[in-house]
């Protein structure tokens, strides 16, 4: 305590010497009249404008100091937006239609498969029915044809309908291939009789021809024996020549059924052609039908599939799960347009990067992982900050942009994707526009500030 009282009463006794002595020397406007040597005495130069001096010359070796070794980030500014890693999904109709409901509203939450928009069924459903008739009448012309194909092969009559087909048609159907199989049939038997008329004949000749043959060596031998009695006077010639007769008679009875098995095995054989033909010819007939049957079931089936298909896209469904934006439908009964976007979904899954244009200009100085800042125009940067993050591609080749000419796609990952506004966390959404700062390296102070007048002395004296 004392020391303090001390030091204080000499800074008192110093001050009041420095009043006294300021006191007694002259006015500036009287110093003004003495001659240099003594107005230097009496006024001399002041210690603040040496101060001064000297602080200002330390302040420009400090600025050039901080000029040459300080750096600042070299950096390639582009425009874009926030996306999803996953591209948005359009949502489209694949024909024109008439609008029946709208399932959704933007904004909503959707999952994969969802009915989004139902259009009016009318037309893609009586097209639809159409074809299923169309494919139903060739399937049951297939399973008729297969039917009696099996029939006449001796496998049985097995009539197998198409799925679906109501009991009544499958009825009629089924007696329709059965009264088809009954007439083939029949038609094969008449040829199948007329074989068995001609073997009939053959066999009764070929008994006549064993009953002539046995007959004649006896009769023969009859003849032999009268001969001889004619000749000793016993019997009468006119005996002799009728046994003869009788003779002649059987011989060509004989002849004549020999003649009808000949013309018998003729027909019989004519008959046994005549029935394989017929039958190959039914046959090639009935598998000829199976195979333009089976042509048309086909083409039928295609079509009842591709008219089924029209009739699915009378339902429009979320391609993902995720957000529904852009919705611009929104009158039940108003006409939307093939291949016209309605609405976009937003993947829920996949992560938020932000898409920037870069000027063909820096491309040459980005690089996959350098760092950005990405900053948001809905949230001014000298308010609520950026976002950091970093380069995770660069598209191969330049694009052209409306306004910006070609450019380069790059993709920023960003390291949270949450702005905080003060009262509360806000996130960052799809669509956000945005200028990605990305740092392509770092200078010195100083050569940003000659780096204008290393353009000039590059141009300089150059021109023509």
């Amino acid at each position: 305590m004392n020391a303090l009282t001390t030091n204080w009463a000499v800074i008192r006794a110093t001050l009041a010497e420095e009043k006294k002595r300021d006191l007694g020397r002259l006015r500036v406007e009287e110093t003004g009249f003495l001659p240099a040597a003594l107005e230097v005495i009496e006024r001399p130069v002041s210690p603040t404008a040496r101060v001064t001096a000297k602080v200002l010359m330390g302040g420009v070796a400090l600025l050039g100091l901080w000029l040459t070794f300080g750096r600042t980030d070299i950096v390639a500014s582009a425009p874009g937006r926030i996306v999803p890693t996953g591209a948005v999904q359009l949502v489209q109709p694949a024909e024109a239609g008439v609008v029946r409901r709208i399932l959704v509203h933007d904004g909503d939450h959707v999952t994969k498969g969802q009915v989004l928009v139902l259009l009016d069924p009318t037309v893609s459903s009586a097209e639809a029915t159409q074809a299923r008739k169309a494919y139903e009448a060739a399937a049951f012309a297939v399973a008729r044809t297969r039917a009696v194909i099996d029939g006449l092969d001796g496998k049985g009559f097995v009539f197998t309908p198409p799925a679906g087909a109501d009991a009544a048609t499958v009825a009629a159907q089924r007696a329709l291939a059965q009264a088809r199989l009954a007439d083939v049939q029949a038609s094969i038997s008449a040829q199948v009789a007329s074989g068995q008329i001609a073997q009939s004949d053959i066999a009764t000749a070929r008994v006549e021809v064993a009953k002539l043959t046995e007959t004649l060596p006896l009769l023969d031998e009859q003849i032999a024996a009268n001969e001889q009695l004619l000749a000793k006077g016993f019997v009468s010639k006119l005996k002799v020549i009728e046994m003869r007769r009788q003779r002649l008679a059987q011989a060509r009875d004989r002849e004549s059924a020999l003649q009808s098995i000949r013309r018998a095995s003729a027909q019989s054989a004519g008959a046994a052609s005549t029935l394989t033909k017929a039958r190959t010819e039914v046959r090639a007939a009935l598998f000829d039908e199976l195979v333009k049957a089976n042509a048309d079931m086909q083409l039928r089936q295609e079509e009842l599939a591709k008219t089924q298909t029209r009739a699915n896209f009378q339902e429009l469904r979320a391609p993902v799960s995720g957000t529904i934006g852009q919705l611009s439908v929104h009158t039940e009964g108003g006409v939307v347009e093939a291949a016209k976007p309605i609405m976009t979904v937003v993947p829920a899954d996949g992560k938020l990067v932000a898409e920037v244009k870069l000027l063909n200009r820096d491309a040459g100085f980005v690089s996959v992982g350098q760092k950005v800042d990405v900053k948001l125009e809905a949230f001014p940067f000298a308010r609520y900050g950026s976002i950091p993050g970093k380069v995770i591609a660069i598209s191969p080749d330049a694009v052209d942009d409306e306004k910006l000419g070609p450019v380069y796609v790059v993709r920023v990952a960003l390291d949270r994707t949450r702005i905080d506004r003060g009262d509360r966390s806000v996130p960052v959404t799809p669509g956000m526009s945005t200028v990605a700062d990305i740092v392509t390296g770092d200078r010195s102070f100083l050569s940003y500030l000659t780096s204008p007048i290393d353009e000039a002395k590059g141009s300089a004296l150059r021109e023509r």
